[in-house]
This record gives C-alpha cells, sequence and structure tokens, in this order.
C-alpha cells in the first residue's frame, strides 16, 4: 500500500510552484515525525509516502487532513502499465457481488498507446469478463475505480480523502490574531493557517472580573486550531486589560464603550505586531453580526491604527456557516464553554452601531489617564 497526497491551489503557482511543493513537503513530514521509517518520495503533482505500518494508517490519514496545502489523500496501489496487470491487481481487491462500477482513467503518460477513454473502456471490458455480476453505470456508480498510468508504473484506488486544501503553513508570513473564546475568532485563524500564514495570537484578560478558566479555554482552542503545535509553535500574547477597562469605563458616553475599548485592542495589536514583525493583525469579525461589527464601527475601529493591514476572514459569513466550520475544525464545544471574554463582560446595554471617528477621537481625547495606563500594560503583556 502507498499514501498519495494531491496539492490543492499549489497546481496555480506556476514558475514558484516548487517553492510552495518544498514548502508542503516539510510540513508533511514535520506533521508525522511521530511515525518512523516512512519513505517520502517528492514529486511536480503529488507526495508518495511508503513503508508505513498498516496499524498507524488511520492515524496517518487523520494527521494528513489536517496539514493546509493538501488537496487529495490517497490510499492507492501500485502496478504495471500493462491491462492485464491493472485487472489483475484491481479484482485481488474487489469481490464478486451485485454491483456497478466505473473505470476512469487519467493518463499521465501521454505516450502511451491508449488515451484515457480507450484505457478506461478496456479495463471496463477486462473487468465484466472477470466478475459477472457487475454493471457498468458511468453516472452514479456504486464502485469508482481510479486509474493514473504514470510514466513507468501505474496506480489504482477507491476513493479519494478531502484534505484541507489551501496552501502550506509559512509559505504567506506571519498573522496576529485577536483570539477570545468564542465562535467566531477560532475558526477566521483556521482559515488564515489554511492560507499559509503562520498564525500567532493575542488575547485580553479583566481579573478579577474574568474566570481564570476563560484563558484556559483560549489556550485550548490554540492547540486545537494548531494541531497541538505539530506544524509551528504558535506564540500567546496575554494582555491584562483591567486597569485600562477601569478608565474606560469613566467614559462620558458609554454607547461608544466597546468602539473605544475595540481601538485600543487594535492599537496594542499593532504594537505588537510592529515588534514582532507581522505582516497585518487578523479577527473573527462578520460584517453586521454585532453592533461593533458595522461597516461604520470597523471604519472607526480600525482607523486607530491608521493603514496598518487587518485581515477579516469571516467578513460575508453568516453565523451559522461560522458555526459549521467551528464544527468542522473541532472548536465549537470549546468555544461554548460558559466563560465569557472581556468583551462580552464590558458590553454597554445599547452600544453605538454607526459611531463616528470624530466622536472616537473627542472621548479618547478626555481619557487623558488611559494614555499613560495603555503604556503601561503594553510594557508588561505576557509571551506564552
Amino acid at each position: 500500500m502507498v499514501i498519495y497526497i494531491k496539492y490543492g491551489e499549489l497546481v496555480l503557482k506556476g514558475k514558484n510552484r516548487w517553492n510552495f511543493v518544498n514548502c508542503l513537503f516539510d510540513n508533511i513530514k514535520r506533521s508525522l515525525k511521530q511515525f518512523k521509517n516512512i519513505e517520502y518520495t517528492k514529486q511536480y503533482d503529488l507526495v508518495t509516502m511508503s513503508n508505513y505500518k498498516k496499524k498507524d494508517e488511520d492515524k496517518i490519514i487523520q494527521v494528513l487532513k489536517q496539514v493546509s496545502g493538501i488537496s487529495f489523500i490517497i490510499i492507492g496501489n501500485r502496478t504495471t502499465t500493462r491491462l492485464n496487470d491493472i485487472v489483475s491487481d484491481v479484482s485481488k481487491k474487489l469481490s464478486n457481488k451485485s454491483l456497478t462500477f466505473k473505470v476512469e482513467t487519467k493518463r499521465i503518460d501521454k505516450n502511451y498507446p491508449l488515451n484515457s477513454l480507450q484505457i478506461s473502456m478496456k479495463l471496463g471490458e477486462l473487468i465484466l469478463k472477470k466478475f459477472n455480476k457487475f454493471k457498468v453505470d458511468v453516472h452514479k456508480p456504486e464502485l469508482l475505480i481510479n486509474i493514473e498510468i504514470k510514466h513507468d508504473y501505474a496506480i489504482f484506488y477507491f476513493d479519494k480523502i478531502k484534505g484541507m486544501g489551501g496552501f502550506p503553513i509559512g509559505i504567506n508570513g506571519k498573522v496576529l490574531m485577536l483570539i477570545s473564546g468564542g465562535i467566531d475568532s477560532p475558526v477566521a485563524a483556521k482559515l488564515l493557517i489554511k492560507k499559509g500564514f503562520i498564525v500567532d495570537f493575542l488575547t485580553f484578560i479583566t481579573p478579577p472580573h474574568t474566570n481564570p478558566k476563560a484563558l484556559a479555554k483560549v489556550k485550548k482552542l490554540i492547540k486545537v486550531i494548531t494541531i497541538n503545535n505539530i506544524l509551528y509553535k504558535s506564540k500567546l500574547y496575554i494582555c491584562n486589560f483591567t486597569n485600562l477597562q477601569h478608565e474606560l469605563s469613566h467614559m462620558s458616553l458609554k454607547a461608544y464603550q466597546i468602539t473605544i475599548m475595540r481601538r485600543y485592542f487594535f492599537r496594542i495589536a499593532r504594537d505588537i505586531a510592529i515588534k514582532n514583525e507581522y505582516q497585518a493583525i487578523a479577527t473573527g469579525e462578520s460584517l453586521g453580526q454585532v453592533a461593533s461589527q458595522t461597516i461604520e464601527s470597523m471604519q472607526v475601529i480600525a482607523n486607530s491604527i491608521d493603514d496598518f493591514l487587518v485581515l477579516r476572514p469571516l467578513l460575508t459569513y453568516d453565523k451559522q456557516e461560522i458555526v459549521d466550520l467551528a464544527k468542522k475544525y473541532e472548536t465549537y464545544e470549546i468555544s461554548i464553554e460558559p466563560y465569557i471574554d472581556c468583551c462580552a463582560l464590558f458590553v454597554p446595554k445599547n452600544p453605538t452601531t454607526r459611531p463616528t471617528i470624530k466622536v472616537a477621537e473627542k472621548i479618547e481625547s478626555e481619557l487623558e489617564l488611559a494614555k499613560n495606563v495603555y503604556k503601561t500594560i503594553i510594557d508588561k503583556i505576557i509571551e506564552e
């Protein structure tokens, strides 16, 4: 048995393709380092894995499904390019129970004397002779027999396991993700990882107002998102926001409290990002989902960091789509644990949905002490 790993969007990268392939190849080997003696072969269109223990196959597949850049994982079988050998080896994997089937061929070797359709038709004829209970169904077959004709060998397989797709981690740089214990930000982080970013995290705590278990919850989410740091050691920056939150609670216009708080969140994230050479900060914001996520709110909040890049992977997703992704990425059950973060705790009763930059800046000008507190909390950020 051999495992074939098919690339995802890497096929579109033209002259840069080998950079992406090499990055993915290194990530695959790193993710499977616990499995000894696996032999890897890197090719233009796939990675081949052999010499693994059969008992480890399911575990290997589960790890590979979480490695971004992989389109499909195939448990395949090698044989020769002779049609009789292909049929003979395929037949060993089948039983003569009644079912419909289809042969689908991909001819990599364009010098092969038959084209893909001719190969499929010929193999179909030979299989029908061997299995008298089989019938051909080219539209909705119960069994799809996939054949790939290479230059010096052929492979066949019956199923393709869908991978994460996207780009290999590390190919697109570093991003600092503002993460809470909610549903949205972990999903946004996973989507950025899928696009090839190394994602590190910033979270805000407000002791004694927030339960210490809220921070533990964030750490659990990060472990799931990064597959227990299997491909890279993610960083978590922890900012104690209590003193600054206390100053913000004195503002004259309470409807702007969440707006001003998030403006400070963004400033802190921007300062950490510049210091540690992140190309962007990222959030789990989805347009219109809450008061701070209207287009006006996003504009006023982002204005606090001028033109520093903010990525919002979930901008156009609705809540059910985000929940579905959270379940897919196995973060949902952790996210709904009942330990709220400081964002949820300090939301005013009637937050503004249409703030303006002019009013936000006026409020901040009145909070002179907040500026001094801001400087002190920046110096006390913990990195784990």
